[in-house]
């Protein structure tokens, strides 16, 4: 079931650590990572969190994964995210 809050909204409500929004690495080991846990009580699917809230604001100089804007945007992205409840 699809959750009402962001993950930002989790982690201010305290409902999830902002260390357990991990998930910027594991994006960039591979883009194409569906599900992945966030903390206990969640998931949330990387690919279609960057493509829906981060695609279109990374320009092409940002495509280098080891470039701290991406990295930035890539956590933005996932912060705007609605993850799911396990």
């Amino acid at each position: 079931m699809l959750c009402d809050q962001t993950l930002w909204d989790l982690v201010t409500a305290e409902r999830i650590t902002i260390e357990d929004v991990a998930a910027v690495d594991a994006y960039l080991a591979d883009p194409a990572t569906g599900e992945h846990r966030i903390g206990s009580d969640y998931t949330l699917d990387l690919t279609t969190a960057v493509a829906r809230y981060a695609s279109t604001h990374l320009p092409t100089e940002l495509m280098n994964p080891h470039e701290p804007s991406r990295r930035m945007a890539i956590r933005s992205a996932l912060l705007m995210a609605k993850p799911r409840e396990r």
